[in-house]
């Protein structure tokens, strides 16, 4: 049992209605100054101001009293989309990329995702893990408390069960809450060029009911994307996906409009990621299934998709009008985005989004636990959830996002265990 007292300012994240924080409740975090709050075991039991928090629990509790003077307490932060599990490096195409080659044409000319699937295929089961446990661990220094993991870099039944299988040691090792995803539809692998419905018939056929019968993965994503399939075979894999049981999250509108978000409202998606060319008609697709649309600026810096910015800035403003939840993550991944930090991320949408620093708080935090399905266990403080809590060396949350970088933080607890950072 543990009391935390004395923070400067202690911020909640919670809901301020039933969902997750959009619209008018966007802009606002529930901030409490001297603020403390209440541990047992892996819950939260109470928060509120530090002489309230102190009189009606000090004399039950006082041995196990933490003074966090000077610092801020914040929920952990919840990284909703990543492809964590691969192998090789991507420094070389990122020269190329700064000579002015395109992402899509890297991907035509065998590389991007595809030099990424042949590593990984050659790469062990083991040596997978362990880069990817060491990814996990520098991202838990930073925060994040909450991961989903992707798999994608596989390509056929057998690696990408190789990756599924990577995740779940992970889940078992990981300090992080781990949430697995199963993403066959990447990408068609280069040995399917030809014959695109073959690939499409594997996954359907062969990939999901195996994952699925293995326990292996929670959700079905896919690459709706002109390098990735059609909104007419992503409709074909989420109906099978569906009917054995998964949730469905996607990758939605990012290299041109592809109808990607109006699958995911027709099939009740957990999430809408990436959503560069999203427009008027999607927004109300998303509004109207009550999806939250995920961005993911960590792309815009390491691709120098600068032009993209004023349209992510309109965006924005259109979906906090229209009540739509926006949630923001990593994508990290060794190509487009090699981001662990969603310090980082909110940084980035502070200054490319023009966001407020609470917006991008309920982002990592609240909203994107919606993302995930997990809010009632995550993403604020609340009695009841998870003690998954920063304590950060700053003043006040303005100030903690207002300058870039990793900050300060000093804790990292995870269901109650305090881990000094």
């Amino acid at each position: 049992m543990l009391i935390i007292k004395n923070a400067h300012e202690l911020v909640t994240c919670r809901s301020l209605e039933s969902g997750p924080n959009a619209g008018k409740n966007f802009s606002t975090c529930s901030v409490i100054k001297n603020g403390a709050l209440v541990v047992d075991g892996e819950k939260i039991v109470a928060f509120g101001k530090t002489e309230n928090i102190l009189a009606r629990f000090k004399k039950k509790w006082a041995s196990r009293i933490f003074d966090a003077s000077g610092k801020i307490i914040l929920p952990g932060f919840i990284d909703s989309h990543t492809h964590l599990v691969f192998a090789g490096s991507r420094a070389e195409e990122y020269r190329l990329k700064l000579k002015g080659q395109s992402y899509k044409s890297l991907h035509k000319k065998k590389g991007g995702i595809h030099f990424t699937v042949g590593e990984t295929r050659r790469a062990s089961e083991d040596e997978l893990f362990f880069q990817a446990k060491d990814t996990l661990e520098r991202m838990f220094r930073l925060g994040t408390t909450t991961v989903e993991i992707k798999s994608g870099y596989g390509l056929t039944p057998e690696d990408e069960l190789k990756i599924l299988r990577v995740i779940k040691r992970l889940k078992k090792t990981a300090k992080q809450d781990i949430v697995a995803t199963f993403l066959g539809a990447h990408t068609v692998p280069l040995e399917y060029q030809n014959n695109r419905s073959a690939y499409l018939k594997l996954i359907i056929e062969k990939m999901l009911p195996v994952v699925w019968a293995k326990d292996l993965a929670e959700y079905c994503d896919v690459f709706c994307d002109p390098l990735g399939f059609t909104a007419g075979e992503t409709t074909a894999i989420f109906s099978e996906a569906r009917r054995l049981g998964f949730k469905l999250r996607i990758h939605a509108e990012q290299t041109a409009h592809f109808g990607g978000a109006a699958v995911a409202a027709r099939y009740k998606a957990a999430s809408a990621d990436h959503c560069d060319f999203l427009n008027d008609s999607d927004i109300g697709y998303l509004k109207k299934s009550q999806i939250p649309a995920t961005f993911l600026p960590g792309v815009l810096l390491h691709l120098m998709e600068w032009k993209k910015i004023p349209y992510f800035q309109e965006t924005v403003k259109k979906i906090k009008k229209a009540d739509v939840a926006l949630a923001l993550a990593t994508d990290y991944n060794p190509g487009s985005s090699p981001v662990i930090s969603m310090k980082l991320v909110a940084d980035l949408a502070l200054r490319f989004f023009r966001m407020d620093y609470q917006e991008c708080l309920n982002a990592v935090t609240i909203n994107a636990a919606y993302a995930l399905n997990r809010a009632s266990e995550v993403g604020s403080i609340e009695p009841g959830k998870q003690a998954d809590i920063l304590i950060v060396d700053a003043l006040s949350m303005k100030d903690y996002f207002h300058g870039p970088g990793d900050g300060k933080i000093d804790y990292v607890i995870k269901k109650g265990l305090m881990n000094k950072i």
